[in-house]
């Protein structure tokens, strides 16, 4: 039977997990999924620092890029590769598929109109 480890975690098991350091968390077994990537995260970032450079009277802080990064980041469909495969070579010589591109641009636009409605008070 499977049993979803996120479910009732006890506080021993919370704590256990905010020690592990990101690339613990990312094997299954002894086998490490570091090389495994979403292009879409390295292209909002890209994306958004070009957008925010454009826009000198956002205050930028941390929380702000934060909440951008995740609403957009959830309104597009993620894009997985290995780092040492076929795809991963053709999207450094060709870049990436152009309606990525186009729903990622129209995922940062509304997360920046989002946020700046809806300010972080810290």
């Amino acid at each position: 039977m499977f049993t979803d480890p996120r479910s009732n975690p006890s506080p021993a098991d919370e704590s256990q997990v905010a020690e592990q350091s990101v690339g613990e968390m990312r094997q299954v077994f002894d086998f490490s999924l570091d090389r495994i990537r979403n292009a879409v995260e390295v292209l909002a970032c890209r994306m958004l620092e070009q957008k925010l450079e454009g826009c000198p009277e956002i205050d930028r802080n941390q929380d702000l890029i934060d909440d951008i990064y995740c609403l957009a980041l959830n309104r597009v469909p993620a894009l997985y590769y290995h780092s040492a495969s076929n795809f991963a070579q053709r999207l450094d010589d060709q870049g990436p598929p152009g309606d990525i591109l186009a729903a990622l641009d129209s995922a940062l636009d509304y997360a920046i109109l989002k946020v700046m409605e809806n300010p972080s008070r810290s």
